[in-house]
């Protein structure tokens, strides 16, 4: 008993901040200076690595009545918007090289941290097991790519009922690429820059190719690039701000998390001017390629789909159909890894230090992701994915009581050595370890958009017009309603801790742990 407790418990180390000696586990203590090795590249090639995930957003838009030039517009805002909240938050993990469920104690308190990560990690959860399961998808590329290699794998036979909602080539393709993920979830955090490199080099080059085969077997962009706004229903700035909303809705969950990689950059100022260009330019310009792509289609084959992998079905190449199938599948494993399996590390870690750290939470995640049966997800319980697509009702309100937090109440300062600490005598334990006054901002920021997020779920439900309405900017107003209640609540009932003026911290940690980092 005692040597099987021994192998589970993790070895703490310590770390001497601003002349205080803190002691945590290897993986939540500041990363320092020496071991901070990303540069502007690697930082870009993160967003490139996301930009080519699913980009369908665009496409839904134009079939909801916008024209291309809205439906893009509307994506590009979506970005823009969401950049600037991870140009923010990633520069605080930059300066204090910090993550984000260390850093959510700053607001929510030593204990009240619980309330954002748990916001982050219930999703990345799900999301793990959909994105290797639903399309474009991590499963289907590799039944593409194995249908390239060997044509009769297309007449695979299903030996499942119709009530198991998969195929038995679904479940293969699935657990192949489930296989495929586990041995790179073992990849510390500081040495994914490498995969992000590979993305950087392979997609643009993939993304060109995509894009000069769609203008080119089509004689020109498509009928969609002649369609003019022509929404019914709903008003069109409704369905404008919607498709914007859509945008935002995947990168909600990476505006908290991004400081889990932006604590090893070299520069603050890098990870800023990065984040905004890098978000907002590719991964738009990818929306457009989905667009594109979806355009031609039309005109070559006569069907029309958003799905990357069911237009390269139609390819006669099969050598072609493989090299697409790898990149979409490079694609979704570099998202599942950095938006999914390392939120829930760094979320777990900082719940069970002493027995889970950022690999064991990785793997804990993917168990987890396989448990919900994402394909049972997908095809029987609508109203589930509908709520995972709402989701950043509640990401909007942690993102901005961080921010406030950090750049109004404690006017860019933190105090990092009280973040470590659990007793009485810290300045974020407020009371009883929770801050009030995040927990009443963010209480008050999810009530304006709960109508509209009701509805999302169910179908049935009919709120008032104006409740729908609100609910299509439903991260903008998160962040909004919770940063100015946040500070409100500040103004009304100080914090004394606030007033102090720490300087950013000069950390210094032993030579274990910065090995261990």
């Amino acid at each position: 008993m005692f040597l099987s407790r021994a192998r589970l418990e993790l070895d703490t180390k310590e770390a001497h901040i601003d002349g205080t000696t803190v002691v945590a586990a290897p993986d939540l203590l500041p990363v320092p200076t020496n071991a901070r090795t990303w540069g502007a590249v690697h930082l870009a090639g993160y967003w490139i690595a996301e930009a080519f995930g699913k980009n369908q957003v665009a496409s839904s838009a134009v079939v909801a009545g916008l024209s291309p030039g809205a439906a893009i517009g509307a994506v590009f805002l979506g970005h823009f918007l969401v950049s600037i909240a991870c140009a923010c938050n990633g520069w605080i993990g930059a300066t204090y090289g910090v993550n984000f469920p260390v850093l959510a104690r700053a607001s929510f308190g030593i204990s009240g941290t619980i309330v954002a990560i748990m916001c982050r990690a219930v999703a990345a959860v799900v999301w793990f097991g959909t994105q290797t399961f639903q399309g474009p998808s991590g499963g289907q590329c590799v039944q593409v790519m194995l249908r390239a290699i060997f044509p009769s794998f297309k007449s695979f036979q299903n030996k499942l009922p119709p009530s198991a909602h998969v195929t038995s080539s679904e479940l293969l393709c699935f657990f192949i690429f489930y296989i495929i993920q586990l041995p790179l979830l073992s990849i510390h955090i500081s040495k994914l820059r490498h995969l992000f490199m590979l993305k950087v080099i392979l997609m643009p080059v993939f993304g060109i190719a995509l894009f000069g085969w769609a203008v080119g077997r089509a004689n020109g962009f498509g009928p969609i690039f002649t369609q003019k706004t022509d929404v019914e229903g709903l008003p069109v700035v409704v369905v404008f701000f919607t498709a914007m909303t859509s945008a935002i809705a995947p990168k909600a969950t990476l505006a908290l998390n991004i400081c889990d990689f932006t604590r090893f950059a070299k520069s603050p100022r890098a990870v800023v001017w990065t984040n905004i260009v890098s978000l907002s330019i590719p991964v738009t310009l990818c929306a457009i390629l989905g667009v594109v792509v979806t355009s031609a289609t039309q005109v070559i084959y006569g069907v029309n789909t958003w799905n990357p992998l069911q237009v390269c079905e139609l390819w006669g190449s099969r050598a072609a159909q493989f090299f697409a199938a790898f990149c979409w599948a490079l694609a979704v494993l570099a998202t599942n890894i950095s938006a999914n399996s390392t939120a829930v590390g760094n979320d777990l870690s900082i719940l069970f230090p002493r027995y889970i750290n950022i690999r064991r939470g990785q793997y804990i995640c993917a168990v987890l992701g396989l448990a919900t049966c994402p394909w049972i997800i997908q095809n029987s319980a609508k109203s589930f994915t509908a709520f995972l697509g709402g989701y950043s009702i509640f990401l909007g309100p942690v993102c901005g009581i961080l921010l406030a937090d950090y750049y109004v109440v404690r006017r860019r300062n933190l105090d990092v050595p009280a973040l470590y600490c659990s007793e009485l005598s810290s300045s974020y334990w407020y009371t009883h370890g929770f801050n009030l006054r995040a927990l009443g901002a963010f209480t008050l920021a999810l009530l304006p958009n709960l109508p509209g997020f009701a509805k999302k779920i169910d179908s049935k439900y009919n709120p008032t017009s104006g409740a729908i309405y609100i609910f299509s900017v439903v991260w903008p107003i998160g962040v909004v309603v919770s940063a100015a209640c946040y500070v409100l609540f500040n103004i009304a009932f100080p914090v004394a801790s606030t007033q102090e003026q720490d300087k950013p911290s000069n950390m210094m940690i032993d030579k274990d742990a910065e090995k261990q980092v």
